[in-house]
């Protein structure tokens, strides 16, 4: 077949439009070495993935598992100079792993960092996508989500708007490039407008300091745990210029956006979203992040109903058809109309006849003092639910019941508890909740 039309996706003019305005503008710095990258080198890397991708049917879809860097950048761009969709894999996968991911999810090609390779897929329909985003919802299996350039465009219309984004900034991206969080808040702000990445796919905390105080970042996007590490690691680490700190990925307890401020004089900006509806809540002042009770007002350009307790989300970036989508998240407004979410479809305890949402004893437990994050799971003994609990915490089991008593009536009491310094997260910040589930036998 002929070589797709060089015109590419709207994310490649995007591009165009920007590497020629930022011409001299360092867009893209690795935080490890200090190599930066001027759009025409960027452009130069990416016409190299180009040729050698030798893209020459319409409507493919390539994956791949790279680090954060020019190189994940370059094959990004190449899927959207061909026209084709880019499934970006997490960068925690093998390569064997990682193909196996992207035959279930549909892909027609893999890209090992230098060739492109074809997949025996079942053959979907990509036209007109420009990103698959990848997704384990409510069931805790992977999915494609396909959006068109449209949707992205238009969630980050939505950031930039609720955030306050500005061209001068620049963005300390850890975080995955290829999560949605990364898509929406690292990789559109720079083709769009050209707001630098200073990168890096692997790091310390006490990088974190180092590189705040080397670059002098605007914004960084990052999740609970860092900002918990952070606030907790002893030493000199300054922030800078730091101006914006986000969080999302996960819940952010009260208590580490209390620490953080009181460390450096600097309040954490909730955030929340879901990767078939890109940003929906924002935390604008960062003061409903302090007292942990919400995520924030709806984004600018985003409108959020509760149907039957359920969150769901209508806006251009919402990537389902008619612009909306439900999603499994249960939720109340509170006074000042901020979010308050208060557990997830599916997930319920019945003690004696009485229903009890895990989430809602996540809550309180995330709330004691010295927790830093709780999760809740529901197992069966003998024909019977029982709720068993992890906490994140150096506190004794014995303090912690004590303490969860003073909250909980004994019928919502946990049966099972654990208590670990530290829980194990996957890249987007979120809970192991199989590796604890296990551990607590249920």
């Amino acid at each position: 077949m002929e070589r797709p039309s060089n015109r590419g996706s709207e994310l490649w003019r995007q591009w165009q439009r920007t590497s020629t305005h930022r011409l001299h503008v360092k867009l893209l710095t690795d935080a490890a070495t200090g190599q930066a990258y001027r759009a025409a080198e960027i452009t130069s890397a990416t016409e190299a993935v180009f040729n050698a991708g030798n893209f020459r049917r319409a409507g493919g879809c390539v994956a791949w598992v790279l680090p954060n860097g020019l190189d994940w950048l370059a094959i990004f761009l190449a899927t959207q100079k061909a026209n084709w969709a880019a499934l970006p894999l997490d960068p925690g996968f093998d390569s064997h792993h990682g193909q196996e991911l992207a035959l279930q999810l549909g892909a027609t090609h893999w890209w090992d960092g230098e060739a492109l390779s074809p997949l025996r897929s079942a053959g979907h329909r990509w036209q007109d996508i420009a990103v698959v985003k990848v997704t384990s919802g409510s069931t805790g299996q992977a999915a494609a989500v396909p959006c068109q350039a449209r949707h992205l465009l238009a969630d980050y219309r939505h950031i930039r708007a609720g955030m306050g984004l500005r061209p001068r900034d620049k963005n300390l991206g850890l975080i995955p490039l290829g999560h949605s969080y990364g898509l929406g808040n690292l990789v559109l702000p720079l083709l769009v407008e050209g707001i630098p990445i200073i990168s890096a796919g692997a790091y310390t905390i006490a990088q974190i300091g180092e590189w705040m105080e080397r670059y002098h970042p605007t914004i960084f996007p990052s999740v609970p745990a860092v900002f918990k590490l952070l606030a907790e690691t002893p030493g000199s680490q300054s922030l800078g210029t730091l101006r914006l700190a986000i969080s999302a990925g996960a819940p952010l307890p009260a208590e580490v956006a209390q620490r953080f401020q009181q460390r450096f004089g600097r309040k954490i900006h909730n955030f929340y979203g879901a990767s078939e509806t890109g940003g929906i809540c924002y935390d604008k002042t960062g003061n409903a992040s302090l007292a942990g009770l919400s995520v924030g007002c709806p984004l600018p350009g985003v409108r959020v109903k509760l149907l039957a307790g359920r969150v769901q989300v209508r806006s251009a970036a919402v990537a389902k058809s008619h612009g909306q989508h439900l999603l499994p998240d249960c939720g109340e407004w509170n006074r000042k109309g901020e979010l308050v979410l208060t557990g997830r479809l599916g997930r319920q305890a019945n003690l004696a006849g009485r229903k009890v949402a895990p989430a809602e004893i996540e809550s309180i437990l995330r709330a004691l003092p010295g927790v830093s994050d709780a999760w809740c799971g529901v197992g069966v003994r003998g024909g019977r639910d029982f709720l068993a609990a992890a906490l994140e915490t150096t506190k004794s089991i014995g303090e912690l019941k004590k303490a969860a008593a003073v909250r909980l009536p004994t019928w919502k009491q946990p049966r099972v508890w654990l208590a670990l310094p530290q829980f194990s997260r996957n890249a987007r910040g979120k809970i192991d909740t199989r590796a604890l589930a296990q551990k607590l036998g249920v």
